[in-house]
């Protein structure tokens, strides 16, 4: 039986020219039986990023890409600089697939992601969202180096408000964006975390435990330049959802300052665990009152 799975993938680009190629062409040699409807959103750039574009529209219009999934559609918009989020919610609504996804304009996929994400949702289509494994790449000097992350298999509202996110990559149904709403366009760098807060609340989550997305951390990125916005927005978020006080980012920080844990986590499992949990029991007592009208 013929799939009749589209994923809407979406990439905003400001000035993107530096990695662009290699993330369009990820998601273009995606292979399997599903189709790929791929929106590209330049906000404004200043450099070739448009042009960029333009040639691989050209080349899937002529027949120079050789295409290895049932089929792809391939639409971009120009326009003056709105901000990511805004240009998420545009192309989110504009969406023909059953399933949607962002990819930043520097980070790219892994061979294979798309058809396990197919497959998963056709195993399942009550699903509404999944998420993955990714392929951290951390820049140093000129080149990267890798680390694969493993996310908790078993995530939840309760865990996203205490622990922090696990995973830096996922994918979500039409169904469940329009359920939920569109991403908070006053948020600047979190807008991806608040909305999983508002899916977890509701939605049916499953783990899928292949990589799927390299996940590019350097000098350039938002997520390493603009910190003190992502701070800023991250309480604003726990103290919505009713978070913990104590931010996870910051016990994980201080964890792994602390050399002698490792040492009794490897002599004495037992003993670390049950300190585990006591530690964790103590810092959930500090959490803000939720302002979120939604019952949870």
């Amino acid at each position: 039986m013929k799939s009749t799975v589209t994923l809407t993938i979406v990439t905003p680009v400001y000035n993107g020219e530096k990695f662009m190629r290699q993330t369009i062409e990820s998601v273009l040699s995606q292979a399997g039986s599903f189709y790929i409807d791929y929106i590209i959103v330049d906000d404004g750039s200043t450099d070739s990023s448009l042009e960029i574009i333009k040639d691989y529209a050209n080349r899937l219009k002529e027949n120079k890409w050789k295409i290895e999934c049932l089929g792809i559609e391939f639409r971009y918009f120009t326009g003056p600089n709105q901000g990511q989020t805004k240009a998420y919610n545009k192309s989110f609504s504009a969406a023909h697939g059953q399933i949607m996804a962002w990819m930043n304009a520097d980070d790219y996929y892994l061979p294979g992601a798309l058809n396990e994400v197919a497959k998963l949702y056709e195993s399942d289509p009550t699903i509404d969202f999944i998420y993955s494994k990714c392929l951290k790449l951390y820049e140093s000097g000129n080149s990267f180096v890798e680390r694969l992350t493993e996310p908790r298999p078993d995530e939840t509202f309760d865990s996203l408000r205490t622990r922090g996110n696990s995973f830096d990559v996922c994918f979500f149904t039409k169904r469940i964006f329009d359920k939920v709403g569109p991403l908070d366009e006053s948020l600047k760098y979190c807008m991806d975390l608040e909305f999983w807060f508002r899916v977890f609340a509701v939605g049916k989550i499953k783990y899928l435990p292949f990589a799927t997305v390299a996940y590019r951390l350097w000098s350039g990125a938002n997520t390493v330049k603009k910190q003190d916005g992502f701070e800023r927005e991250r309480i604003y978020i726990a103290k919505k959802y009713g978070g913990n006080v104590i931010p996870a980012k910051k016990i994980y920080k201080i964890r792994g300052k602390l050399k002698i844990l490792n040492t009794l986590q490897q002599k004495f499992p037992s003993t670390y665990n049950k300190l585990k949990i006591y530690f964790y029991k103590t810092i959930d007592i500090f959490k803000y009152k939720s302002t979120h009208k939604q019952n949870v």
